[in-house]
């Protein structure tokens, strides 16, 4: 008689989390239940329930892994040694890369975990929406140092401006893939978001005349 291998905590983990995502994928959140995804990965729900306590802890490793999976993949554009609008650039393209091969997952984890009651799940979601901004921020803060973002941009607030401006691209993607294509959208975005950002040539006369009469 065959006998089945049981699994690493690790390996089952990961065939929860690869089940997750497809059930979000084919019937968004309300689809994800435990034993929507004991069916997936092929066992008994007593089984799934051995390596996570509830919806909120698959919910909790989903977010770990977007966290890991999309930083890993933004990685290449965060080097100090390039421009900080090429890296902005880089990193929105690999950012639109990754929510297109991953069909928008990740957003639909994000804001669904706003809505929960558990407060671990809240703070895992917003730790990871934090940990994004401070990302973008630095490298508006460095170009402003460099010059080569215009002094008079806010940080914070550019930000935030990048992430929503992801967020509302990714929205008019899920509800209608073929109107608003991903790609096309980015880039008509991000024209407009660098030309917020550019050093001009009134911030080099502005601070001039400032270092001028100090």
């Amino acid at each position: 008689m065959a006998t089945r291998t049981r699994l690493d905590h690790q390996t089952r983990q990961h065939q929860i989390v690869e089940a997750a995502r497809d059930l979000i994928a084919s019937g968004g959140l309300d689809a994800l239940t435990i034993r929507g995804i004991a069916s997936k990965v092929g066992v008994t729900e007593a089984a799934i329930y051995r390596h996570v306590d509830s919806k909120e802890e698959v919910i909790l490793l989903l977010i770990q892994e977007v966290e890991e999976s999309l930083f890993h993949a933004i990685s290449r554009a965060t080097r100090s040694d390039r421009h900080a609008l090429e890296r902005l650039e880089h990193m929105l393209q690999l950012h639109v890369s990754y929510v297109e091969l991953r069909q928008g997952i990740s957003f639909i984890v994000i804001a669904e975990a706003a809505q929960f009651e558990e407060p671990k799940v809240r703070s895992a979601g917003r730790r990871l929406v934090e940990k994004y901004l401070s990302l973008v921020s630095e490298i508006i803060a460095q170009g402003i140092e460099r010059d080569e973002v215009s002094k008079s941009v806010f940080p914070d607030a550019a930000a935030m401006i990048f992430f929503g401006m992801i967020q509302s691209a990714v929205t008019r993607w899920l509800f209608d893939p073929s109107t608003h294509p991903l790609g096309e959208n980015a880039v008509s975005m991000w024209k407009l978001f660098r030309t917020s950002l550019e050093f001009s040539g009134e911030d080099s006369n502005r601070y001039s005349q400032e270092d001028g009469m100090n």
